[in-house]
């Protein structure tokens, strides 16, 4: 079987799904002109080649005034790294998806735009953390490719069921200094917009004449000096991964060879301006054509491969993306570090919640190897229980087991060290035959580290040394720092690998003739070194040995080594058996005790469907879960092996009940309640009240209730007990509906209201009457009465009715058009205050209007003087009315004062409680 990743069609085809919108408002040299704005929306459709638009983001000018424009890179990453083998596809059971809590909310994506979080795929794992200016197709399917659950099975993601953070990468720096710490991997494809850049936003129809040149024409006439260059931003990056040690920054590698600008003589424009040249410049086509931040020495640097594998999933072409970038950056290091799939990836977009599209790009290498990655940190911190490799280590464990055509030939500035081998990576974390090495140690000044390696032979010894280095020196802006030299190297360490007298040394390559092959030298450009010894001797005892050149910045530099090909242990695993057999059903509720051989020194480990499950590391796993339960089984030399899958089913008989409401009534015309249990035929049924049986045996499948209390049914089939849903049976609250005030008549002043507030209670509908006819909209436990009139309100529980009893409201004494009315025959320098029903029963309806007050308070007196009631505030509406409707209720019958206080102003009325 062959699978081949092949390019559909040139990268910079523009068939973007989405609009995206250059910023007008970039900040220029005085000699510029106009910039042009782009935006456009563009149709798309299921296997077409998506090659987006660059949704761009002016981040100011460079130090000479140049403008720095950041932009998205084209595209997406699938399969051919072996990922699959981790979704419990091989024969260590390894079953990972990033969705166990060891790396929960560990992986980050900074992209230009929103996800749309709500696509089917990403069910709720996907979170923006900062407001993205739209909807990006470009972060969209970057999120597929990291973590979409495979709903549509071409479009699963790399880390299937692990959660994403995503940021709008406007602030990546500052966002990234407060979220590193709680991160392992982020995915960054973004970059500089730099060389050639084709706008097809220009007006006109023929492309070849909206080529944009980028360079900044102060440094250098002909090329970009972006392009190799350790950047400001760069550096920044290098100090805050120096400083997070955990978090791998993934970056792509940019397509700047598929941008090779106009033919010869065409005129084309001077970056977003109208200002036009036909000066001839670099053609982005070859060495040292990747920009930005992806030279930084500490970030994972990703261009994209073209694969075919054979059936055993073994390379037998690996070609580097014709639009892929190439390094090496100026001071001769070797970018990119790695290759991932990226070339007609399938994955979610932004158009709606089911939409999917096809993207070609080293952004979705960068996706596919970063997704990849967390899986091997979950691998690790499943084994450890918690514990996570440094990013060195990772980032060293991804170049030591990457595929080469020829991998004694070693890395070069076009693939790196080669593509990512997810699956070589998990094995050597698993170490089932204790075949590799990893050691994470820390470099003192002047020390030098030793450890010895035996060799197995018919295979290579392969040692990787890789470190986070500290943040390295930027070269001023000037002509001179064009493919400056100078080593952006801090702390320089060295890597060899003795065997009696012979001194073996690591890659090297020269930036000065960047197509020959690597030779084998002292390496002081590189925080990553490698020695390949192709024909190892078997049982030669071989010393790694780890020193440094100068001085240690700090004093100290923790480093990783990595080494395979030592000498195998046989594992003699004796066969496990569990202790039940296949296909075993329990009770829902029941406990089963799985059980194996008891062998000393073996480390135990009880998986459900592929899954560690925590804590269960002992000969016995008690279970109660429905699931495929296999037992991992490690000896002290490092040998795993599996049980046969013991597959258990969990069982509960179903009855249902109805009606099928949790709550039922007894009303007061009906006081009883009907249920019905349908549990089939031949089901021992019975029925309990408040969890005890109150029927035994075959109880009829009807009960009827009159009592209050909570019913289910029981049923007991193959051994089983189930039980139904709760029903709770209540009396229902309409049997007896009060209406509150109490006062079978109500005083309504005219132009006054007051409000008839009905009893609540659970699943009550209300409908109001006014002299047995039906108010319009009145449903409502409240109702405003502003019309005299004969009140009632009918309450419905589900099949109980209730009535209230009749409420009849007059016009009192008190006349007026209206409360605000009554204020003008006072006069303005007055004011009015008005209280009724006068007599009252139970609620004192208080009116005060005077415009200017604030605050207004009403204290209550016996007729002896006695303070009976004190400091109520009254609500203030609007335009100097204030109310407040009191409860008197628990006065005694007599006369009272109400005495009102605004300020210095003080008013006084009697009333009469009956």
């Amino acid at each position: 079987m062959i699978i081949s990743f092949i390019v559909v069609s040139p990268i910079r085809a523009q068939l973007a799904s989405y609009t995206t919108v250059r910023p007008t408002h970039v900040q220029r040299p005085a000699s510029s002109t106009k910039p042009v704005g782009r935006s456009r929306p563009l149709a798309f459709g299921r296997n077409k080649t998506y090659a987006s638009h660059r949704a761009t983001l002016d981040l100011g000018l460079d130090a000479t005034g140049h403008p720095v424009v950041y932009g998205l890179t084209n595209t997406e990453a699938a399969q051919g790294t072996r990922t699959q083998a981790l979704y419990g596809l091989n024969a260590t059971g390894l079953f990972l998806n990033g969705g166990t809590r060891f790396v929960s909310g560990k992986l980050g994506l900074w992209d230009g735009g929103q996800v749309l979080t709500t696509h089917r795929e990403f069910g709720g794992r996907v979170s923006m953390r900062n407001a993205g200016t739209s909807l990006s197709n470009h972060a969209t399917h970057m999120a597929g490719t990291l973590v979409a659950a495979g709903i549509t099975p071409e479009a699963r993601g790399m880390a299937y069921g692990a959660s994403l953070a995503v940021w709008d990468y406007a602030n990546d720096i500052a966002e990234l200094t407060v979220s590193a710490a709680d991160l392992l991997v982020s995915v960054h494809a973004y970059g500089p917009l730099s060389g050639w850049v084709q706008n097809l936003e220009r007006p006109g129809n023929d492309p070849n004449k909206k080529w944009e040149w980028w360079g900044n024409t102060t440094i250098s006439s002909t090329e970009d000096y972006l392009f190799g260059f350790y950047s400001t931003k760069a550096r920044d990056i290098d100090r805050l991964l120096y400083t997070n040690p955990s978090l791998l920054m993934v970056r792509s590698a940019d397509n700047k060879r598929a941008e090779t600008g106009p033919t010869a003589n065409t005129p084309y424009f001077l970056n977003s301006t109208d200002q036009q040249s036909t000066v001839v410049r670099s053609r982005n086509d070859a060495y040292d054509v990747i920009p930005g931040e992806a030279n930084a020495k500490n970030v994972l640097t990703v261009g994209a491969a073209e694969v075919s594998l054979d059936s055993d999933n073994d390379p037998t072409r690996l070609l580097v993306s014709p639009y892929s970038g190439w390094g090496p950056t100026d001071d001769g290091r070797i970018k990119p570090d790695l290759l991932g799939v990226g070339t007609g990836v399938y994955s979610t977009l932004a158009d709606g919640t089911a939409a999917y599209g096809t993207n070609t790009g080293t952004s979705m290498a960068a996706a596919n190897v970063a997704g990849s990655l967390l899986l091997i940190q979950e691998l690790y911190a499943r084994q450890t229980n918690g514990k996570f490799l440094r990013s060195a280590t990772v980032k060293g464990l991804a170049i030591h087991t990457a595929d080469r055509l020829i991998p004694e030939k070693g890395p070069d500035y076009r693939q790196g060290w080669g593509l990512l081998n997810t699956e070589a990576a998990a094995a050597v974390v698993q170490n089932a035959n204790q075949a590799h090495l990893i050691n994470e140690s820390t470099l003192a000044q002047g020390q030098t580290w030793t450890t010895s390696v035996i060799a197995q032979g018919g295979e290579p010894l392969v040692v990787t040394l890789c470190w986070t280095d500290p943040e390295g020196s930027v070269s001023p802006l000037t002509p001179s720092s064009l493919n400056n030299r100078t080593p952006k190297l801090v702390n320089d360490l060295d890597l060899r690998v003795l065997a009696g007298s012979t001194t073996s040394l690591p890659f090297v390559l020269n930036p000065a003739l960047p197509v020959n092959a690597a030779t084998t030298a002292g390496n002081s450009r590189d925080n990553v070194e490698q020695i390949y010894i192709a024909n190892p001797v078997a049982g030669q005892t071989y010393t790694i040995r780890v020193n440094h050149k100068g001085t240690l910045l700090a004093g100290i530099q923790p480093f990783s080594v990595l080494a395979s090909g030592r000498r195998h242990v046989k594992c003699t695993l004796p066969g496990m058996t569990l202790l039940a057999k296949a296909d075993t059903t329990i009770c829902e509720g029941s406990v089963l005790n799985l059980r194996s051989d008891d062998v000393p020194g073996v480390r135990y480990e009880w998986l459900r469907d592929g899954i560690q499950i925590l804590e269960a590391n002992t000969p016995e796993c008690p279970i109660q879960e429905a699931g495929a339960y296999t037992l991992r089984y490690t000896d002290r030399n490092g040998c795993t092996g599996l049980s046969t899958p013991v597959r258990v089913n969990v069982f509960s008989p179903t009855v249902q009940v109805s009606p099928s409401a949790v709550r039922q009534y007894l009303c007061a015309e009906q006081s009883t309640v009907r249920l019905i249990a349908n549990a089939g035929n031949g089901t021992a049924l019975s029925w309990l009240r408040n969890g005890v049986q109150i029927t035994s045996g075959m109880a009829s499948s009807t009960l009827v209730v009159s009592q209050e209390g909570t019913y289910q049914a029981q049923i007991i089939r193959n051994g089983c007990t189930g039980r139904s849903a709760a029903v709770e049976v209540q009396v229902s609250g309409v049997n007896t509906i009060t209406v509150l005030p109490a006062d079978e008549l109500l005083q309504l002043p005219v132009g006054a209201s007051l409000s008839l507030q009905a009893a609540v209670g659970k699943e009550f509908q209300y409908q109001w009457f006014r002299d047995k006819q039906v108010i319009d909209n009145a449903t409502q436990s409240t109702l405003v009465v502003k019309q005299p009139g004969t009140y009632q309100v009918r309450v419905n529980q589900q099949q109980c009715v209730g009535w209230s009893a009749e409420k009849v409201v007059r016009h009192s004494a008190w006349t007026g058009d209206s409360v605000a009315d009554s204020l003008l025959t006072f006069g303005s320098d007055d004011s009015t205050f008005v209280a009724y029903p006068n007599p009252v029963l139970t609620t004192l309806l208080i009116r005060y209007l005077q415009p200017g007050a604030s605050q207004v308070h009403v204290d209550v007196y016996s007729a002896a003087g006695h303070l009976e009631k004190a400091g109520f505030m009254l609500n203030h509406l609007s335009n100097g009315l204030f109310t407040l409707d009191l409860h008197v209720g628990d006065l005694p019958i007599g006369l009272y004062m109400l005495h009102l206080t605004d300020g210095p102003r003080q008013r006084s009325l009697r009333f009469l409680r009956r």
